[in-house]
């Protein structure tokens, strides 16, 4: 025989409330992971770049004529193999520039905590990833070219080549984390809803 009860002693579960509130949660600690880094990328720059040139050093070493070092943030390439070249990653040439507003952006979009994590987070890194190899693309370029080419060759990639390789791959990372920032309605459920109210 079934029994009547208060509503007010009925405990009713809370749980489709309890789940934003767990990944706002998440989201909100990744933000401001994401913006911290955004911050240290620009505070340790000379150690970014001191990183990117013997990085990139090596790449050198093993692609481009004659042997390849790195002395702090220059890049010595050629060595050995006819006039040598140095290359200097200075503060405006450093991925350093390309990383922070990126992971800036993406602080702020897990902070909203609307955007599941899931699907932020593989944006995030594949946005951080795009700038860095955009921007390692545009070194090669302009070593190469500096060996073929000369002063020439340095002036054409550094200024224009190279730079509308960097600047696309920008775009680019920032077009990945606004497609991932979108929100998108689950037809078949939109679809059911529908069939109800008819």
């Amino acid at each position: 025989m079934a029994a009547s009860a208060n509503l007010s002693d009925v405990n009713v579960p809370r749980g489709p409330r309890a789940i934003p509130a767990q990944k706002a949660r998440g989201g909100g600690m990744l933000g401001l992971l994401f913006l911290a880094a955004a911050t240290v990328a620009m505070l340790q720059q000379d150690h970014i770049r001191a990183a990117e040139a013997w990085l990139m050093a090596t790449v050198f070493d093993g692609i481009l004529g004659g042997a390849s070092y790195s002395v702090d943030d220059i890049i010595f390439h050629n060595v050995g193999a006819g006039q040598p070249y140095a290359l200097m990653v200075t503060g405006l040439c450093s991925s350093a520039v390309l990383l922070t507003p990126i992971a800036a952006l993406a602080g702020i979009l897990f902070l909203m905590g609307r955007i599941p994590v899931s699907r932020l987070m593989p944006a995030a890194l594949t946005a951080l990833a795009i700038v860095c190899l955009s921007n390692a693309t545009r070194y090669f370029m302009i070593a190469a070219a500096q060996q073929s080419w000369g002063q020439q060759g340095f002036d054409l990639m550094h200024h224009f080549l190279g730079s509308f390789v960097v600047i696309f791959g920008f775009v680019a990372a920032i077009i990945v984390l606004v497609r991932a920032a979108v929100v998108r309605k689950n037809r078949p459920v939109a679809k059911r809803r529908g069939r109800r109210a008819s």
